[in-house]
């Protein structure tokens, strides 16, 4: 059986340029709360997880002493250099590395963020853990990701759909489970927020292209089973003829390390 790090290899390791064009992960509420909540200085030694294409990382560039890139695939990690040097960002390392594993020193790091990213990890209390280590007392921790509604149905119904769609999605926790973990490995949770992504296209994001016509077919039949007041309120479903657009619920925490 496939191993979740192989599994997230294999996807992303092939779509690097899918990501690097995506307005989800180069724009979006989400990119903006992260900046809001990491309140940087100028002088912070920063690490990125997950960091994709580069995204939060080139963000934050600008705002802090220094940033570490981090991804599990090689593929995400050349492109983000890729673009780092068209953009002339000279303050910026990158390194191929697990999030369950960081290859830093403890209490090394000022500021910590991960971005869009969790719902593929191997292992979540694993990497909160790893993020708790690397950072020195006081240091932040900023971190953003899809959400599931506090609704165990629907809980079942994202995380199916996630799956169907991409096999490298692990699972995705509702808002007060990640609250929970995060205060669980030695967190003080400081603020929250309740924040969306730029809506996607359904034809965009189902990968038609990589997903067999019967898998397109059984992800947009379950959107089609949603109740309207689901569709509306939890993924601001709006039909676009043949198309239609969403965007999944997503929760913001910035968190201190008080010991």
């Amino acid at each position: 059986m496939k191993s979740i790090h192989s599994a997230v290899r294999e996807q992303f390791s092939q779509h690097a340029d899918y990501y690097a064009q995506s307005i989800a992960h180069a724009k979006g509420d989400t990119l903006n709360v992260i900046l809001d909540f990491a309140e940087p200085t100028g002088t912070e030694q920063t690490l990125d997880i997950a960091t994709g294409t580069g995204f939060t990382a080139f963000a934050l560039a600008p705002k802090v002493s220094h940033v570490v890139a981090t991804d599990l695939t090689a593929e995400m990690v050349s492109k983000a250099s890729e673009l780092a040097a068209e953009q002339s960002i000279d303050n910026i390392a990158f390194s191929v590395a697990a999030a369950e594993s960081l290859p830093f020193a403890d209490t090394s790091l000022d500021l910590v963020t991960c971005r869009l990213a969790p719902h593929h990890f191997q292992d979540v209390p694993k990497f909160l853990s790893e993020v708790h280590r690397v950072l020195r007392t006081d240091g932040l921790f900023c971190l953003a990701d899809s959400v599931s509604p506090e609704s165990e149905k629907l809980i079942t119904w994202q995380n199916r759909v996630e799956k169907l769609r991409d096999n490298s999605h692990v699972y995705g926790r509702p808002p007060s489970k990640w609250d929970a973990m995060i205060m669980d490995v030695g967190f003080s949770v400081e603020r929250t927020a309740h924040v969306r992504n730029a809506q996607m296209s359904f034809l965009w994001w189902v990968r038609p292209e990589q997903n067999a016509p019967e898998i397109v077919q059984e992800i947009r039949d379950a959107f089609a089973q949603l109740s309207p007041e689901d569709a509306k309120e939890h993924y601001t479903v709006r039909p676009s003829g043949d198309d239609f657009y969403f965007s999944w619920p997503m929760y913001a925490v910035k968190a201190r390390r008080v010991s």
